[in-house]
C-alpha cells in the first residue's frame, strides 16, 4: 500500500479517505473510549492506552510484557505484516506511542498516524460510524527491535560521551528550564530542547507543520543530520513518542525512545541541568 514504510509517516485525511474499503488496512483508534461508541472512523477498532503500556519497576506507562502484546495485537487483528493506521483525539501522542510499541515489538507492516486525528476528520465532516466492527483475531509473534529504545545505561553513556544534540527533551520549556515545583528541576545533561507541541500547526489545529518547517525547527537546535542517532525523552515517553514518529516521518533512521524518561531519572535521583544551556 502507498504511504506506509516500516512504521514511518503521518498520512493525511484525504489519503485515508481514498483507502476506505481496503480490507488489508487495520484502522485503530487509540484512546477516546468514551467517544468511540458514539462516533469513530468506519471500520476502526479501539485500543486504550493502558492496554499497551504497563507499570514496571515502579515506573508508569512502560513497554509491557511481550506475551501481553502478542495477545493484544492478535485480538486487534494485527499480524506482523498487517499495515496499520492509528489515530487519536489528542494531537497524535497516543497514536504515536502505539506506533512505537508496534515497531518495538517487531511489527513490520508499517504503522502510519492520521495527521490531525479524529478532530480533523470530524471538522471536515468525513464519514463516521457507531457500529463496532467484528475483528477476526490473528497471530502476532513479537520480534523485539532493540534499536528503537534507549535504557538508562545507554542514556548515561550518551551523556558521558558529550555528544551535543544526541539527547532531545520534548517537554515544555518550563520543564526543560527547571521552572517546575516537582523535581528534578531541569533537563538531562547535554539535552537540547524542542517542545513536541511546536511541531503542530497550533493548539487548535493538531495537524503537523510542513516537512520543510519541521526540518527548520530541528535544524535550529542542531538536529540537521538524519544519519545521526538521537534519543528522545519527556516525562513518561508519551510526548516523546510523538517526536520519535515525527523524526521517523522526516527520514531519521536512528531514533531511540527513552522509555523510562524523567520518571526513571527522578527515581534514581540522577543529575540534571537547570537553565537554557544544554550543559
Amino acid at each position: 500500500m502507498n504511504g506506509l514504510d516500516q512504521g514511518r509517516g503521518f498520512v493525511a485525511a484525504d489519503w485515508l479517505l481514498e483507502q476506505r474499503g481496503d480490507p488489508g488496512i487495520r484502522l485503530v483508534q487509540v484512546g477516546g473510549e468514551s467517544h468511540y461508541p458514539r462516533m469513530h472512523l468506519p471500520g476502526a477498532c479501539l485500543v486504550t492506552y493502558p492496554e499497551f503500556t504497563a507499570q514496571r519497576d515502579g515506573l508508569p506507562a512502560m513497554f509491557p510484557e511481550l506475551a501481553d502484546l502478542e495477545r493484544l495485537f492478535g485480538r486487534l487483528g494485527i499480524g506482523v505484516e498487517t499495515p496499520v493506521v492509528a489515530y487519536d483525539l489528542v494531537g497524535g501522542t497516543d497514536a504515536a506511542r502505539f506506533a512505537w510499541t508496534l515497531a518495538r515489538a517487531g511489527h513490520a507492516g508499517g504503522c502510519a498516524i492520521l495527521d490531525g486525528g479524529l478532530p480533523v476528520w470530524y471538522q471536515r465532516q468525513l464519514p463516521m460510524e457507531t457500529a463496532i466492527p467484528r475483528i477476526e483475531a490473528v497471530r502476532f509473534q513479537t520480534r523485539p527491535v532493540e534499536a528503537w529504545e534507549a535504557d538508562r545505561e545507554q542514556v548515561l553513556a550518551t551523556i558521558a560521551s558529550h555528544a551535543e544534540g544526541a539527547l532531545l527533551d520534548t517537554r515544555s520549556r518550563n520543564e526543560y528550564l527547571g521552572l517546575t515545583l516537582r523535581g528534578p528541576r531541569g533537563h538531562l545533561p547535554g539535552a537540547v530542547h524542542l517542545d513536541w507541541i511546536d511541531t503542530l500547526m497550533g493548539r487548535q489545529d493538531p495537524r503537523l507543520r510542513s516537512d520543510e518547517a519541521l526540518r527548520s525547527l530541528y535544524a535550529a537546535i542542531g538536529l540537521d543530520d538524519p544519519t545521526r542517532e538521537v534519543i528522545v525523552y519527556c516525562e513518561t515517553a508519551h510526548r516523546a513518542a510523538h517526536t520519535w514518529a515525527v523524526l521517523r516521518h522526516l527520514g531519521w533512521e536512528k531514533v531511540r525512545l527513552y522509555d523510562g524518561s524523567i520518571s526513571e531519572w527522578r527515581l534514581y535521583d540522577l543529575p540534571v541541568v537547570a537553565g537554557d544551556s544544554p550543559r
